[in-house]
C-alpha cells in the first residue's frame, strides 16, 4: 500500500479504512456474540421467581470472569507473537507459538481442575453474598469447572487467528461456541427447567464443542502437519523462546488480575447492598461487556494491523493503523451510547419482569451512556499495546488505574451507593486510557 503522511492523508486512504474495517466487524459480531449469551441467561433465569437465581448466575458469571480471564494472556500473548511473525511472514514461528500458548493453556485449565475446590471457597469467602445466593452458586461453579481446560484452549486458538487477522474464523468459532451455549441453555433452563445448573451445562457443553471447531479452523493456516511438526522441534522448547513467552503473559497477567480484581469489586460492593442491588449490578455489567466487547473489535484490528507493523519495524505504518482503528473506535462508542440513551430501559424491561431491579437500573442508565465514550480509549489502547508485544507498559498503566480506583471506589460508593459505586468504575476506565495514552510516546520511541 501506498505510504502517506500523516491522519489527514490516512483519512482519504479507502484501502486503510476498508483494510481496519474487514478485521473489526466480524472481531465485532464474534466478540458481541458472548455477552449476547450473558443476556439470554440473564432472559431464562431473570423469569425465575426471586432477585436470588439472577444474583447467582451474575456472581458465578463474576468469578468464571476472574479465573478465566486472569489467564486473557493466553488470547492476548499469542496474538501480538503471532501477528509480528506474521507480519514477517514466518509460518513455521506462528506454529511454533501456537504450540507453546496451547500446551500451556492446557496445563493451566488442569491445575484449575484440581484446585477447584479451595478456589470456589477462598471465591465465596471474598465475595461474601447472601447463604442462598452462595448456596446456587456453588452449585453452578461445581459442574462449569470442568470447562475450564476447554475455555483456555480456546484462547490461545482465538489469539493465533486475530493475529493472523483471520477475524472471519474467529467469528465462526464464536458463533459456535455462543449460539451453541445459549441454545443449550434455553433447552436445560426453559425446556428441561434445569434453573441454574443448566446454565452451567450449557456453558460446559459448549466449550468443549468449541475446542473441536478451533483445530478445524487451524487446518487452514496454519496446518495441523506444521502444528505437529512444531510440536516436537526443539526451536518450540529452548528456554530463551518459552522465557520470552513467560515474561510476556507474566506482565499481562498481573495487568489482568489488577483488571478482573476491579470488576470483581463491583459485584462484593454489590452484595453489600441486597440482592436487587446484585442483581441491577448484574444486568449493567452485562451492558458494560457488550459495548466493552465490541469495541474490541477496533482493538483487534490495531492487534493484527499495528502488530504486523511492528513485527516489520515499519514506524510509518504502525502510526497509520494505530490511528485509523482509533478512530473508527470512537465512531463506534458514540454509536453505542445513542442506543443505550435510546433504547437503554426498553432492554432491561425484556430481561426481567422484577420491577425492583428495573427501577434501580434505570437510575443507572445514564452512567451507562457514558461509559462507551469514557472507557474507549482505554480499549483501544490495549490492541495497540498487545500488538508491540508491550507487557510491562500494559502491567504499569493498569497499576496507575487501578490504584486510583481503589482510592475513589469507597468514598464514592459511601456517598452515592451503587451510582457511587458504577461512577467509580467509569473513573477506572478513564485512568487506564489517560495512563496508556501518556505512555504512547515512549511505545513509540521504540521504532526509531
Amino acid at each position: 500500500m501506498t505510504e502517506v503522511s500523516g491522519p489527514a492523508a490516512w483519512v482519504r486512504d479507502r484501502e486503510a479504512h476498508r483494510r481496519v474495517l474487514a478485521i473489526s466487524f466480524p472481531a465485532i459480531l464474534a466478540n458481541s456474540s458472548a455477552p449476547l449469551v450473558g443476556l439470554v441467561d440473564t432472559w431464562a433465569v431473570g423469569h425465575l421467581p426471586g432477585a436470588v437465581h439472577l444474583a447467582a448466575v451474575g456472581l458465578g458469571g463474576v468469578i468464571f470472569n476472574y479465573i478465566l480471564w486472569a489467564f486473557g494472556f493466553l488470547r492476548m500473548g499469542t496474538t501480538g507473537m503471532v501477528a509480528q511473525a506474521h507480519g514477517r511472514r514466518d509460518a513455521d514461528a506462528v506454529a511454533r507459538v501456537l504450540v507453546r500458548s496451547a500446551v500451556l493453556a492446557l496445563a493451566l485449565g488442569l491445575a484449575l481442575l484440581a484446585l477447584q475446590v479451595p478456589i470456589l471457597g477462598w471465591s465465596l469467602q471474598v465475595m461474601a453474598p447472601p447463604e442462598d445466593v452462595a448456596r446456587i452458586t456453588a452449585e453452578y461453579f461445581r459442574i462449569r469447572i470442568w470447562a475450564a481446560p476447554a475455555a483456555l484452549l480456546v484462547f490461545a486458538i482465538t489469539g493465533a487467528l486475530f493475529g493472523q487477522g483471520r477475524t472471519g474464523a474467529v467469528l465462526a468459532l464464536q458463533l459456535a461456541l455462543n449460539l451453541g451455549n445459549a441454545a443449550l441453555n434455553l433447552l436445560f433452563v426453559v425446556g428441561m427447567d434445569m434453573g441454574v445448573p443448566g446454565v452451567a451445562w450449557g456453558t460446559l457443553l459448549a466449550q468443549w464443542g468449541s475446542v473441536a471447531v478451533g483445530l478445524w479452523l487451524l487446518t487452514a493456516n496454519p496446518g495441523l502437519g506444521r502444528m505437529a511438526a512444531a510440536l516436537f522441534e526443539r526451536a518450540t522448547w529452548t528456554l530463551d523462546r518459552f522465557r520470552s513467552l513467560v515474561a510476556l503473559n507474566g506482565f499481562i497477567f498481573v495487568r489482568t488480575i489488577m483488571l478482573m480484581t476491579a470488576l470483581a469489586m463491583i459485584m462484593r460492593e454489590s452484595a453489600g447492598f441486597d440482592e436487587v442491588g446484585m442483581a441491577a449490578s448484574h444486568v449493567v455489567n452485562q451492558y458494560m461487556m457488550l459495548m466493552a466487547l465490541g469495541l474490541d473489535g477496533f482493538a483487534h484490528a490495531a492487534e493484527a494491523l499495528a502488530g504486523a507493523a511492528w513485527g516489520e519495524r515499519d514506524r510509518q505504518a504502525f502510526r497509520r493503523w494505530v490511528w485509523l482503528a482509533g478512530l473508527w473506535a470512537v465512531v463506534a462508542s458514540l454509536l453505542y451510547s445513542a442506543v443505550f440513551w435510546a433504547f437503554g430501559d426498553a432492554i432491561t424491561a425484556s430481561l426481567t419482569d422484577l420491577e425492583s431491579v428495573r427501577a434501580l437500573t434505570h437510575r443507572l442508565m445514564p452512567l451507562v451512556v457514558a461509559l462507551p465514550v469514557v472507557a474507549v480509549a482505554c480499549f483501544h489502547f490495549d490492541g495497540v499495546y498487545i500488538g508491540a508485544t508491550a507487557g510491562a507498559a500494559m502491567m504499569v498503566t493498569m497499576a496507575f488505574a487501578f490504584a486510583v480506583y481503589l482510592a475513589v471506589l469507597q468514598p464514592m460508593t459511601d456517598a452515592w451507593g451503587l451510582l457511587g459505586l458504577w461512577g467509580a468504575v467509569l473513573v477506572f476506565m478513564a485512568a487506564r486510557g489517560l495512563a496508556q495514552a501518556a505512555w504512547y510516546p515512549r511505545l513509540l520511541a521504540r521504532l526509531d
